[in-house]
């Protein structure tokens, strides 16, 4: 048994972060092949966290101390609650690295455990942040589900079909979006641009959604809460927007865009650059006529060909994933 122990207090909810995505693939796939496998929440969140994610084994805890008695591989998600595990334990940093005033936590929760990232450029942060060599952090690539490479594509639209599909967040980028949208080269182009409503359980992406209704210059679309609604989204978009202004850890989302068929403009920041499959170009955040400049080459490329996504897809598998996560982990 392989026990994904969610960060405390938190609940796990669909469509809201590369951690929710990360985790329940896994877990999937573990089960796909045979390997006992769960997602274990301490507290009340567990309810709403098996609404968003009816179709897995989420088992609720009361105290956290009951971890204790957890049999097989105990893997933390981000935090790690202080409590023994019957075997050395696992923690996997999805997450940036966090204020100095949180090292201390932070290294006592990676304390006796097998460290895992989710990017080169992220197990290099981690390393700085514990004070600890980067060769004792393993790293474990993101992926992207199956169903992104199978789904078949739309017709191509009257005109490019751009989207961003990150959370209503300022580091994500929604703001250089919104600035981009307002630029007279961007309406020469006159391509259709859409917007996820996507991260309105917090403070920010609720404040940024109001500011957002009756928005005339792009379509707003509801946030996609499950695998297969999202993977529909990307199989009628063309170019995926990723403008994050701060160093995202990985990013699967560009790479579950270019298994899409989809060209992915991204800032040249954190993981991004290590999520291309040959559909991505970068370009310097925070910078609204470079996201135009390269908005303006992908519609002059043209959409992506066959062989294209047939190459993207051969990338960041699911199965690779996996196999690198059991080989991280503590003998079984």
């Amino acid at each position: 048994m392989i026990s994904f122990i969610w960060p405390s207090n938190e609940a796990m909810l669909a469509g809201t972060g590369g951690s929710e995505t990360f985790t329940a693939g896994q877990v999937r796939e573990l089960m796909h092949r045979g390997i006992a496998a769960q997602i274990v929440i301490v507290g009340p969140a567990i309810k709403q966290s098996r609404h968003d994610f009816p179709d897995l084994p989420l088992v609720g805890l009361a105290d956290k101390n009951q971890i204790s008695a957890l049999p097989g591989t105990v893997v933390f998600i981000n935090q790690a609650y202080d409590v023994p595990t019957l075997r050395r334990a696992a923690i996997i940093l999805h997450c940036a690295v966090p204020s100095q005033v949180e090292q201390h936590l932070r290294k006592k929760d990676t304390v006796g455990k097998t460290i895992i990232a989710t990017s080169v450029y992220n197990a290099q942060q981690w390393a700085l942040y514990l004070k600890i060599p980067s060769n004792t952090i393993e790293v474990v690539m993101p992926f992207a589900d199956p169903i992104y490479g199978s789904m078949q594509r739309s017709k191509p639209g009257k005109k490019v079909r751009v989207l961003y599909a990150g959370r209503l967040h300022p580091e994500k980028g929604i703001y250089t979006i919104l600035e981009m949208m307002h630029l007279y080269e961007m309406k020469v182009l006159d391509v259709q641009m859409s917007i996820v409503m996507a991260g309105l359980h917090v403070q920010e992406g609720h404040t940024i959604a109001q500011m957002l209704k009756g928005y005339k210059h792009a379509k707003l679309l509801d946030a996609q809460k499950t695998v297969g609604s999202m993977a529909k989204l990307l199989a009628k978009t063309d170019i995926l927007l990723m403008p994050s202004v701060f160093a995202e850890p990985f990013g699967m989302l560009s790479v579950e865009a270019q298994h899409s068929g989809c060209r992915v403009i991204a800032s040249s920041l954190g993981g991004l650059p290590e999520t291309n499959c040959g559909l991505l170009t970068l370009v310097e955040e925070r910078n609204p006529q470079a996201l135009i400049t390269a908005i303006g080459e992908a519609v002059a490329l043209g959409l992506s060909t066959i062989k294209e996504r047939r190459t993207a897809v051969q990338e960041f598998t699911l199965a690779e994933s996996v196999d690198s996560l059991l080989q991280c982990l503590p003998q079984r």
